[in-house]
């Protein structure tokens, strides 16, 4: 991750904004991997569109692994 992504998303996980849609957020209600660094979102729909390119490539290497 790009050192001004991780601080783009550390900044926002203090201000209690979703990375992805801007709104406000409950932090007890953050939707994420639970670590700072990776940001939090207030729903998965959105924690899943921010991450969408990775997920896609991580279940590629697991498909692509499982199939060798």
């Amino acid at each position: 991750m790009a050192q001004s992504e991780n601080n783009y998303l550390l900044k926002l996980w203090d201000r209690n904004i979703c990375p992805f849609c801007k709104q406000s957020l409950d932090p007890v209600k953050r939707v994420g991997t639970g670590q700072k660094k990776d940001g939090g979102f207030c729903s998965l729909s959105c924690y899943a569109r921010y991450y969408e390119l990775d997920l896609r490539e991580r279940a590629r290497r697991i498909q692509r692994d499982f199939s060798s």
